[in-house]
């Protein structure tokens, strides 16, 4: 799932490696959503992205209060996100 971000966002990534480095800021337009799991016993979503990684789009009482939710929701999650 591609979703457009409404303005490009810096974001910061850190180190891969062993070796001490800089961290690196880039500049992003979309993410690239490449998994989405949902774990009812530890009450979160999560979404796999190729540019930032993992994020928690729900997790607890917020994870309770969504039910159902749809690929239209991880859209909207990760756009208030990243706005």
């Amino acid at each position: 799932m591609q979703i457009n971000l409404t303005s490009p966002k810096q974001i910061i990534t850190e180190a891969k490696t062993l070796i001490i480095s800089p961290e690196k800021i880039t500049t992003i337009n979309s993410i690239q959503v490449t998994n989405v799991l949902d774990d009812p016993i530890n009450k979160k979503v999560l979404a796999s992205t190729k540019e930032v990684g993992n994020l928690i789009l729900w997790e607890g009482a917020a994870y309770d209060a969504i039910g159902q939710w749809t690929d239209t929701d991880v859209q909207n999650r990760i756009l208030e996100i990243y706005s």
